[in-house]
């Protein structure tokens, strides 16, 4: 016995007790790993006194290597060995009776810090999409347009015409006219995979592979600000200094004229806060949005003066609830704008809108098209000849979506369909961005005023619009058709990519991207934006932000009774 003893030890010099090398690698969102490993609580002496007659049927230095049919073969001799002195016999358990656990003990499933037992539902499905391949992450974006429309803007008795109703549509996946089949199964395959996978675990995944991701809000409010210095400086700063088509700028400085710019469906007012930090005093904005959680939250523009953005609330002003579904609100909204305007209206105007399709992300954009609609409308009513227009859009493959694209290429100078770096590459999200609205336009926005009129009236019926544009009309005009097609399956191609990166970095926890912080540095250099974190701006007395603001100026007119 002693001995026996003396050999055991001397396989671990300086132990007492042996330890399994099977050992199980977490990690949680710092790359912190541990190792779990299971240790024998009993002496070897109490084992071997216990078990006197316990005898291997062969010696592990003598057991063919071929022998794998064990659950325990894929631990190496040396373990094997010590599990053997301990008197283990695979289907017993250990301890005096035979009462210790007989199965091994399994690899823990517990994620980061989250709680020991804690057990996450995990894929129902495998992706096979190589994602490895995906461009290097840059700071450089090119946009590219459509082509110039040549076709006259239709007149309303032709508008009228254009109009289809259907039933309708509680699902996507028979949309193939502006996507192949394959991609477009491909890229609702990729979503559903994540159906089941616990929220935090697929943010965490999202967070560790997106070379984008710190980029975040900066300076600004929100994420959704940095989106908008993204696409300005993307777009020859379209929209915080708006220039005509012969390159001559649409505010005159020099005659003191503002920037008049809009911002709806927008809470808190990222876009808003970024226009008005690029452009400081010389710049009004009028925004509309939902009242409730997701207000303008104008006491948090810590980067530029909130003094020159001016809620509104449609009808009722600022008691209204900023609905931009209800008629009464755009038009409501629209005569506010154009009272504050000289009649002339905005410069440019900003959507954002969105609402959580938490379940339904397969048929976000069925579930998003009467606000697409409205945002659309809101900017024919509001924005000048000669201005700009950027929304944010979704998957735009039903004939209703892309007819609404449509209206869009027949009113505007050039349209673009962007996806900006600062848009997660794995949601469907991207902007439609709208320069030079044409001259006579008003047709199409009346028309749509009435297709809105009538969603509501469907709002509770099993009929609905499908087409506010035959698709025999949009394939007629072959290069945009062809240009929203590539379009499309381009952007789908990256999204698959990039849900298959998610769901590599959430089957392997020790995935990362290393180039988040370099990334990060580029983007704000070239956008003009520093690299520092929010501060909330010190308070100052009347007197002290007078004195402030009338630096430099003739002060003799305050003088005066």
């Amino acid at each position: 016995m002693k001995r026996r003893l003396h050999t055991a030890a001397s396989l671990l010099p300086g132990t007492k007790r042996s330890r399994l090398d099977e050992e199980s690698e977490l990690s949680d969102q710092g790359g912190r790993q541990r190792h779990y490993n299971l240790s024998q609580n009993d002496s070897l002496q109490d084992q071997e006194d216990e078990r006197p007659g316990f005898s291997l049927t062969a010696s592990f230095d003598d057991q063919d290597s071929s022998q794998t049919s064990s659950s325990f073969s894929m631990y190496n001799s040396v373990s094997q060995k010590l599990m053997a002195k301990m008197g283990f016999r695979e289907g017993e358990g250990l301890g005096k009776f035979g009462q210790g656990r007989k199965e091994i003990v399994e690899a823990s499933t517990q994620r980061g810090r989250r709680g020991l037992g804690l057990k996450l539902q995990g894929f129902q499905g495998e992706l096979n999409v190589d994602w490895r391949d995906e461009p290097e992450p840059s700071a450089t974006e090119t946009v590219d347009w459509f082509p110039e429309c040549t076709t006259e803007i239709p007149d309303s008795d032709e508008l009228r015409e254009w109009l289809i109703l259907g039933q309708r549509k509680r699902k996507i996946d028979d949309e193939t006219e502006f996507c192949t089949e394959d991609l477009l199964h491909n890229l609702l395959r990729c979503k559903s995979v994540f159906d089941t996978l616990e929220g935090e675990e697929m943010r965490r995944a999202r967070t560790r592979s997106n070379p984008y991701e710190v980029i975040r809000g900066g300076i600004f409010l929100n994420r959704a600000a940095m989106k908008m210095a993204n696409i300005d400086h993307c777009f020859d700063n379209m929209f915080t200094n708006p220039k005509d088509s012969q390159g001559k700028s649409l505010t005159k400085d020099r005659e003191g004229e503002l920037l008049y710019f809009g911002d709806v469906c927008a809470g808190p007012g990222g876009f808003s806060e970024y226009i008005l930090w690029r452009r400081r005093w010389h710049a009004k904005g009028f925004g509309m949005t939902l009242k409730g959680p997701c207000d303008f939250k104008l006491e948090d523009f810590y980067a530029a003066p909130s003094e020159l953005f001016e809620p509104y609330y449609g009808e009722g002003g600022v008691d209204g609830d900023g609905d931009i579904t209800r008629p009464e609100n755009i038009t409501a909204f629209r005569n506010f704008v154009l009272e504050n305007t000289d009649k002339r209206g905005l410069h440019c105007l900003m959507a954002d809108g969105g609402f959580s399709v938490e379940g339904q992300e397969n048929i976000q954009e069925v579930l998003s098209k009467q606000l697409l609609l409205c945002q659309f409308l809101t900017a024919l009513s509001t924005v000048r000849t000669g201005g700009h227009f950027v929304c944010k859009t979704f998957d735009l493959f039903t004939p209703f979506s892309v007819g609404l694209i449509y209206l869009l290429y027949l009113c505007f100078e050039r349209i673009s369909l962007f996806k900006p770096v600062t848009s997660r590459p794995a949601n469907s999200e991207r902007y439609v961005v709208c320069r030079g609205l044409k001259p006579g336009s008003d047709a199409v926005r009346d028309y749509l005023f009435k297709v809105n009129l009538k969603l509501n009236q469907l709002k509770n019926s099993d009929t609905d619009v499908t087409d506010v544009v035959p698709l025999s009309i949009i394939k007629e005009d072959t290069d945009f058709y062809h240009f929203m097609v590539n379009s499309n399956e381009s952007l789908c191609a990256v999204q698959i990519k990039a849900l298959a990166k998610i769901h590599a970095f959430v089957l392997d926890p020790t995935l990362s991207e290393p180039r988040q912080a370099d990334i990060r540095k580029e983007c704000l250099k070239l956008w003009g934006v520093p690299d520092k974190a929010r501060v909330a701006p010190a308070s100052s007395d009347p007197k002290s932000k007078f004195y402030e603001l009338v630096k430099n100026s003739n002060v003799e007119s305050f003088q005066c009774k």
